[in-house]
């Protein structure tokens, strides 16, 4: 299972926060891919959400070292497999990619 987390590459995430659907342009441009790693066992969201706010290198290695934020944040993205959540408050929420 490949799971990927994008970062929110604005300083203002607070217009984020009643998006239902992102299209993959958006992803593309206004996000930034910083972590990706295959799974062998299936995991929740929630539980990549509590790693990232608690860990300084959760799952090991970022892709990328220079980011806008060094943490999860409101907003920012987290990819499962062909599932898409956003980072709320506290915890996430699924949203759907557009085409």
């Amino acid at each position: 299972m490949l799971v990927r987390v994008y970062f929110y590459k604005e300083s203002n995430a607070e217009m984020m926060s009643n998006i239902q659907k992102v299209s993959r342009t958006a992803l593309h441009t206004i996000y930034e891919l910083v972590w990706e790693v295959e799974f062998k066992n299936v995991l929740n969201p929630g539980r990549i959400w509590i790693r990232f706010m608690n860990e300084e290198n959760p799952f090991g290695m970022p892709l990328k070292w220079r980011r806008h934020h060094s943490k999860i944040a409101f907003g920012d993205i987290i990819q499962i497999a062909d599932d898409f959540y956003m980072v709320v408050d506290i915890g996430v929420k699924q949203i759907q990619m557009a085409e």
